[in-house]
């Protein structure tokens, strides 16, 4: 009896407690459409956490192909910006190459137009000095003139004094002393029997009758020659035995006068 009390008072209606309103049953129920409810809203976490996923890779596609482009555009700024380094110290050299250039031609330009200032003053006093010049030329023409008439009156009368000289038989190369003119010349044959000797000179060079000729050999005195005969271009002269300081050879200089 006593654990028939004991049992009684131990036990319970089970199936009040899976069937009441919030018996297991309802707590199952509950559970279960919870876990449905978070199936559902896990599914549709995970379809948008896809959809996230799917637009960021898409997303992440678009901006690495536009950094692929950025990358590619930054290349070809750096190859660009080389490049237009490159040019500015091309043109950089070419401009102070062009400035050194200009500096030269500035400098040239100033000494031409120095140049051109001076040879126009150079060409002012030519000018002047053509001036007087002309006027010194134009009196010279009358004195020129006057001198010419002058000299056509002169002509006149020298061909006149020739024309008395020749009528006259007078010599125009005989000295007014009498003496010879200097010349020299050799001797071409002696014939020493008669004493004489035939030189190379004669009239025209102004030998006459009576003419003293002095014969040297090699700067030495040999002897005096008078001459006898003459003829144009040769004369005959006699040995003076007393003038005679060594024999007279052919090929002797003769001469009319010895300093």
């Amino acid at each position: 009896m006593v654990l028939a009390l004991a049992v009684n008072a131990s036990h319970r209606n089970w199936r009040d407690v899976v069937l009441a309103d919030d018996g297991l049953k309802a707590q199952i129920e509950t559970i279960a459409r919870t876990n449905s409810e978070l199936r559902d809203s896990r599914a549709r976490t995970q379809a948008s956490l896809d959809r996230e996923q799917a637009a960021r890779r898409t997303a992440l596609a678009a901006l690495q192909t536009q950094l692929d482009q950025l990358e590619s555009q930054l290349r070809e700024s750096e190859s660009t910006v080389q490049q237009l380094q490159a040019k500015n110290t091309e043109l950089a050299q070419l401009d102070r190459s062009r400035a050194e250039e200009l500096e030269k031609l500035t400098a040239e330009t100033s000494r031409l137009r120095e140049s051109v200032r001076k040879e126009q003053q150079d060409r002012d006093t030519l000018f002047a000095e053509t001036l007087t010049l002309t006027d010194q030329m134009n009196s010279l023409r009358g004195v020129v003139q006057l001198q010419q008439d002058r000299n056509d009156q002169l002509m006149t009368q020298v061909t006149r004094y020739k024309e008395v000289v020749d009528a006259a038989g007078l010599n125009m190369n005989d000295p007014l002393d009498g003496a010879p003119p200097e010349r020299n010349g050799n001797v071409l044959v002696i014939n020493r029997p008669r004493k004489l000797v035939e030189v190379s000179i004669g009239y025209d060079d102004g030998l006459r009758e009576g003419h003293f000729l002095e014969v040297t050999r090699g700067g030495r005195y040999v002897t005096r020659l008078r001459v006898r005969e003459t003829e144009p271009d040769r004369a005959v002269a006699e040995i003076l035995r007393d003038y005679s300081e060594g024999t007279i050879q052919e090929g002797d200089r003769v001469d009319t006068s010895i300093e």
